[in-house]
């Protein structure tokens, strides 16, 4: 309540023990501090987290769990014959990896959501694909997508992009990809 002094008779109107137990009761039951802490940590997906996230997650379809492409290891008869990076450039292989699934942190995760947000809405042109690809990858470096003119078309990266990033852009459904169009990717770095 606004204005608990409102509510007593005028009997109690100067009674403190009366005054404190109502007043403790409208602190109580004030939903004002619940709503708040809802709206910043589930509604608002600028400052929702965990639980809030997942919950925007499954409203625009997209998985906080990606699968990581295969990774190259450094070692004698377990590694990648195609591996030729040498000591400090890859792990040692240490076995069999009980999976390749990766849960992306939040930040990441907020990302991936309004990029496939925007993925959801977007006409398909390359200026609304050029939208996505600058929310997700901010910062990072130059990302955009280019027309070949032959139905296919390129997404380039100049940047190296992680583990993580190769499997949202590969696996995570978020950047479009237009029927009848060939997609490609390549990365130059500078």
């Amino acid at each position: 309540m606004q204005n608990v002094q409102q509510t007593f008779l005028s009997q109690y109107a100067n009674a403190p023990r009366m005054q404190a137990l109502v007043a403790g009761w409208n602190q109580m039951l004030d939903p004002g501090s619940l709503i708040d802490a809802w709206y910043q940590k589930v509604w608002n997906v600028q400052t929702a987290q965990g639980y809030g996230l997942d919950v925007w997650g499954r409203i625009v379809g997209v998985s906080r769990v990606l699968s990581l492409s295969a990774q190259s290891y450094l070692g004698f008869y377990e590694a990648s014959d195609l591996t030729e990076e040498g000591f400090d450039q890859t792990p040692w292989y240490r076995g069999v990896d009980a999976t390749t699934n990766y849960q992306l942190a939040d930040e990441g995760y907020r990302q991936l959501i309004h990029a496939k947000a925007l993925a959801n809405i977007a006409g398909g042109s390359v200026l609304d694909i050029n939208q996505i690809l600058m929310t997700l990858f901010a910062g990072q470096g130059d990302a955009y997508v280019r027309d070949n003119g032959d139905m296919s078309m390129t997404y380039v990266f100049h940047f190296v992009p992680t583990a993580v990033q190769i499997s949202i852009i590969q696996n995570s459904g978020v950047l479009p990809r237009p029927a009848g169009v060939s997609v490609s990717y390549s990365i130059q770095s500078d």
